[in-house]
């Protein structure tokens, strides 16, 4: 049985959205980050650094939202979520999944640690918010963006064969800078993320 563990709103529904393209049956884990679930025994050994997603198999246990994407993805080529191994059009793939995760979640992160995040839930405890700190953040991801929207201009998804794992990946970002109100400015992106939003999977991964 494969199991999911998460907290929604976090990366942990990139994980939840791919499981709900593939069709694949799942039980879900919600590991309250806000109790401190995380923190106990049984599931600092699914994930040491405790915090979401993680993901168990009857195979194999993993964690990191990006990683968890390729790898359901792979294990089902007949669902046509990424291009064929080797081709051009993977490594346009492999750019886009990656530049989620390394590009867009540490400037968006960057913004909401310090601008946003509760002061009673900032890391280390007692840490404040840092005006210069949120600014820089919400440079890197304006700079980000507009990559973002040249890339989709004319078409609908990140790749030109159309929805796949990368616009999972993408588009949870969109998700993160929609809910922290950085995406306005951006209509080419916003049009992109007002797209993802119809698919159906989308919709039950984030309760809509």
């Amino acid at each position: 049985m494969t199991e999911l563990h998460e907290f929604p709103p976090t990366r942990s529904q990139r994980a939840k959205w791919v499981l709900e393209e593939l069709g694949i049956d799942y039980k879900s884990h919600i590991v309250n980050l806000s109790a401190g679930e995380q923190n106990s025994e049984a599931y600092r050994a699914l994930h040491p650094l405790g915090v979401v997603p993680a993901l168990t198999t009857d195979s194999y246990s993993m964690f990191e939202s990006v990683a968890i994407v390729l790898q359901l993805i792979d294990e089902h080529p007949e669902k046509n979520l990424a291009p064929v191994v080797g081709s051009p059009a993977r490594a346009r793939y492999y750019q886009w999944c990656v530049f989620a995760g390394t590009e867009m979640d540490p400037a968006l992160m960057t913004y909401f640690d310090n601008a946003l995040r509760p002061l009673e839930a900032m890391r280390p405890p007692g840490r404040q918010h840092d005006a210069d700190f949120a600014a820089i953040g919400r440079g890197e991801f304006e700079v980000r963006a507009a990559a973002l929207s040249k890339e989709l201009e004319g078409r609908d998804h990140m790749l030109e064969s159309g929805f796949s794992g990368a616009d999972i990946l993408i588009g949870h970002s969109c998700f993160m800078a929609s809910y922290m109100k950085l995406i306005a400015g951006h209509p080419v992106l916003e049009a992109y993320y007002e797209r993802l939003q119809q698919r159906p999977a989308f919709q039950r991964a984030y309760n809509i």
